[in-house]
């Protein structure tokens, strides 16, 4: 007879996910860290599934953000073009006008998600039991995550002339 415990439910979905789930669903450590791997998870799925830039996509596995960031600082020591690549086009030489734009736009996605990620974490470590079932990666936040990740999306926006409130 299949089991349809809810736990075995939450334990099927963490195991899709490559997460070993608790070995005991009532005890709040074990829970907290198996729902801190899943968010985890689910944030690197964020990042690596990129962005668009126009209308063109761009995926952001680790891989990508490595040369990424190698392009990124050829162009900044001066370089007038550096070679890239949309999913699934051929290489071309990108202006470093429109790379820096392609990396801004690629850094603030990253960015987003990491920090969204912190403040599920930071909901994680106060919750209750029965508090962890309604966090979710596209959860809204608690009000009071919720401003304090406003205040750093804001702060870290692009200013006039490209700086960053960082």
């Amino acid at each position: 007879m299949v089991n349809h415990r809810p736990d075995s439910i939450r334990s099927q979905i963490l195991r899709e996910k490559g997460i070993e789930p608790p070995a005991d669903w009532n005890d709040l450590a074990q829970v907290k860290a198996a729902k801190k791997r899943e968010i985890g998870a689910d944030c690197s799925a964020a990042i690596y599934a990129g962005v668009t830039v126009g209308d063109k996509h761009y995926s952001l596995t680790d891989h990508d953000q490595t040369e990424l960031m190698a392009q990124l600082s050829t162009v900044k020591e001066g370089a007038a073009a550096v070679p890239y690549h949309a999913d699934g086009e051929l290489c071309r030489l990108y202006p470093a006008s429109e790379f820096l734009a392609l990396a801004a736009a690629a850094m603030s996605h990253i960015f987003y998600h990491r920090t969204y990620c912190n403040h599920l974490n930071a909901w994680i470590k106060r919750a209750t039991v029965k508090q962890l079932d309604g966090i979710a990666y596209g959860a809204q936040l608690p009000k009071d995550l919720q401003e304090s990740m406003d205040a750093l999306i804001a702060a870290a926006a692009p200013r006039e002339g490209g700086e960053t409130g960082e």
